[in-house]
């Protein structure tokens, strides 16, 4: 199995990695954080992953996009699996007063991800076969005052999902997204 996850350093992309790891996966982790990277590229060798390569993005920087998957696509010799698992709960307040806030926001929660995904889908949809996995919310299906903005970037994002899953379906991949609801992590607990 060759996985690609973007986000590799949430605490969800890392235990999901763990279950991959021991079946001896190969890795293509994506993350900001290179000394992150490195230690959860440690701990996933020791768990049994026969390849850990990594590569520090911010996923803001769309331009790079294209890059980083031909890269992983090159360095692995393909993928069979991508989990995109990155995301910030924002400040609520902060965007309320802000536009600039708001837009960073919504970058990283959802523009950053579709762009992501039309790249991958016309990849996985030549090759046809492969799974994509996308972390989403239920914070998407219902406008919440305490978090609307992070609610509304996935809600726009889970729609792209179901419109990508139809198209991608008739290719033999699959589309898949998760809607964690509150858990604990360090994303919660900030």
């Amino acid at each position: 199995m060759r996985m690609m996850i973007v986000g590799a350093t949430s605490a969800i992309a890392h235990e999901t990695a763990k279950c991959f790891a021991k079946d001896g996966a190969e890795f293509f982790l994506v993350a900001r954080s290179p000394q992150k990277l490195a230690d959860i590229g440690n701990d996933l060798k020791v768990r049994g992953a026969q390849r850990i390569e990594t590569y520090v993005l911010d996923v803001t920087e769309l331009e790079r996009h294209q890059e980083m998957i031909e890269t992983a696509i090159t360095t692995l010799d393909g993928l069979d699996m991508v989990l995109i698992a990155h995301g910030t709960l924002g400040d609520q307040q902060k965007c309320q007063r802000s536009v600039a806030e708001t837009l960073k926001e919504f970058t990283t929660n959802c523009t950053s991800v579709i762009s992501l995904l039309t790249i991958l889908a016309d990849y996985f949809e030549q090759q046809k076969r492969g799974c994509i996995t996308v972390i989403s919310s239920v914070a998407g299906d219902r406008g919440r005052q305490s978090n609307y903005v992070y609610g509304a970037a996935k809600g726009a994002l889970s729609v792209f999902l179901q419109g990508l899953r139809n198209r991608l379906s008739k290719s033999g991949v699959a589309v898949v997204t998760v809607k964690p609801g509150l858990i604990d992590t360090p994303m919660t607990a900030a």
